[in-house]
């Protein structure tokens, strides 16, 4: 009696047993057919240019704006403006009972009036802003461990981001000798000549964009097709019945994407590398899922 029951109790361990690798070949089947495959790209060599930028995120800023400051205590005897009105330099917009006439430094418009007539003002206060809309700028935050690469008198692409089909090109006009820190980055200004102001309007967002290396005409393959043997470069070339043989090569310039090969391929190589592919299911409509 005992003899049967020790053979039914060894019987139900391994039945147990067998049930627990099934489940668990079920298992990483399920993951295997859900999870990352291994899939080969191809490129073929090619030639190409492959051109370094520095860029910058910022904003459209006037060229001139200036508040004009109360030089002494005084009352406000006239206005002669009104906020929108257009003005040109040295033209006169406010007296005081002081005798002062406050002038337009520059051809502008006046963008912000402080103080109304027989109002009395304190030394420094503000009476007065106006703002040159014709001419604008771009004032971009540029990394410091970019704007080493930048010189006044450069050209930069101007993408204004209300514009996505803008094509305008402007001059740095100057870099900010002092960085600012933010978030443990320090980036510097670097302003930016509007060189057309039409429709672009103060405080839309713009992004610059300078190059600052180039080169024309050269062998390139995808930078995540290089692969490393300690300091080594090497890639995958694709040989016959899709064989691949490793290749060393010398690398140069790269823009983030390309790479330069500047010896080890020629023109018209394939080269191979391995990209992970998630595969999703998809369902047709009105199929929630399937059972």
């Amino acid at each position: 009696m005992n003899g049967r029951k020790t053979g039914k109790s060894r019987r139900a361990v391994w039945y147990l047993v067998v049930a627990g690798l099934l489940l668990v070949l079920g298992i990483s089947f399920a993951l295997a057919s859900g999870g990352e495959q291994i899939s080969y790209e191809h490129f073929e060599v090619t030639h190409d240019s492959i051109v370094r930028t520095v860029s910058g995120a910022g904003r459209v800023v006037p060229l001139h704006r200036e508040t004009l400051l109360a030089a002494g205590g005084t009352q406000v005897v006239r206005v002669l403006v009104s906020i929108g009105d257009i003005v040109r330099s040295g033209e006169v917009l406010m007296r005081t009972a002081a005798g002062v006439e406050v002038k337009a430094p520059f051809d502008g418009e006046v963008s912000a009036l402080f103080v109304d007539v027989n109002e009395w003002v304190s030394p420094g206060a503000r009476l007065i802003e106006v703002t040159d809309y014709q001419n604008l700028e771009i004032s971009a935050q540029v990394d410091e461990l970019d704007v080493a690469k930048l010189h006044v008198g450069q050209s930069a692409q101007i993408d204004i981001i209300a514009f996505t089909d803008e094509d305008i090109v402007g001059t740095i006009t100057s870099i900010a000798r002092q960085g600012v820190l933010s978030g443990g980055i320090t980036t510097f200004a670097v302003k930016v000549s509007v060189p057309h102001a039409r429709n672009i309007l103060i405080g839309m967002s713009a992004e610059i964009r300078v190059e600052v290396a180039r080169v024309d005409n050269v062998l390139v393959v995808p930078l995540e097709a290089v692969q490393y043997e300690g300091d080594s470069p090497y890639v995958l070339v694709t040989g016959d019945q899709r064989t691949y043989e490793r290749v060393r090569i010398t690398i140069g310039m790269s823009d983030g994407e390309l790479v330069e090969v500047k010896s080890g391929l020629t023109l018209g190589q394939t080269v191979a590398y391995v990209r992970p592919i998630r595969e999703q299911q998809n369902f047709g409509p009105g199929m929630g899922g399937q059972r």
